[in-house]
């Protein structure tokens, strides 16, 4: 005869409430339910699990041991669960970790046209979780802000970025044709929040500057068209947003305020990739 999970669920939860009427009561059964479940499963097993009476019912030394096993295998049927939803929702899922938000969001718009059977994902991580989340398969792509030699991780280039300081008209430094960051360091500055490592850029480069981060983009572009205060944009959110109201876009002449982006994958997946891949650079 065979065994079932059910009944497994049965002992177990007679073991956790003591009680046929207690665990009957959880399980949402009646008592001679439960009762007859209990009966199947000795058959099922072939051995006697528990001393009867006449007004009671316990575990004898053998249905001890039966709960340990029932528990182990319920947690591996769940496991099993979890892992197999997992498993599928990657299949039908392309999952993309990101450094920083324009290249994740350029990268996004080119997987979601290419896959169009299916999702997307994206979040913007640090960079040690995102090569973690690479390797164990979280990440179908990740993008890094430099390349990589391994033997296992292939790295292609596919997008550069350049930021800008945005000045309100009346800044001491708006008539300059170019600006270093070190002379902005100090005061006051709009930033968004979520920038990903531009984030840590900003702030090892410029130290002494109180930045006021936003964390809703409506809200930050209403600052920077209303606000005195100085802001960073970059050639790609003005090519999208256009520039700012009222403000004078001034180069940042550090190497710091660039970067070029790299799409990291496994090249165990470059196959499967290669039309993504291909596309990127299109």
């Amino acid at each position: 005869m065979n065994i079932e999970l059910e009944q497994l669920e049965h002992l177990v939860a007679f073991d956790k409430y003591k009680t046929l009427s207690n665990a009957a009561k959880q399980l949402h059964l009646s008592q001679p339910i439960l009762s007859r479940s209990m009966q199947k499963l000795e058959e099922g097993l072939e051995v006697t699990l528990f001393d009867r009476t006449k007004n009671k019912i316990t575990f004898n030394k053998t249905g001890l041991l039966a709960v340990e096993y029932a528990k182990r295998i319920l947690d591996d049927s769940n496991n099993m669960k979890m892992q197999l939803k997992e498993f599928d929702r990657k299949q039908h899922t392309f999952s993309i970790g990101s450094c920083a938000p324009a290249p994740n969001t350029f990268l996004s718009q080119k997987a979601a046209r290419l896959y169009t059977d299916k999702t997307i994902s994206n979040e913007i991580r640090d960079m040690d979780i995102l090569l973690n989340g690479l390797k164990d398969h979280t990440y179908t792509v990740i993008i890094m802000p430099y390349d990589i030699d391994n033997d296992e991780i292939g790295s292609i280039p596919f997008f550069d970025e350049k930021l800008f300081f945005s000045l309100p008209l009346d800044h001491p430094l708006a008539n300059k044709k170019s600006i270093a960051l070190k002379e902005m360091d100090g005061g006051k500055m709009l930033l968004m929040s979520n920038i990903g490592f531009w984030n840590k850029m900003h702030r090892e480069t410029m130290p002494h500057t109180k930045f006021l981060v936003q964390q809703d983009r409506g809200v930050f572009y209403d600052l920077i068209e209303l606000s005195s205060l100085p802001s960073f944009t970059s050639d790609f959110t003005m090519k999208y947003d256009g520039i700012p109201k009222n403000r004078v876009i001034i180069p940042i002449q550090d190497q710091a305020a660039r970067a070029t982006f790299y799409c990291w994958y496994l090249k165990e997946n470059e196959k499967l990739l290669s039309s993504f891949l291909y596309t990127i650079n299109a």
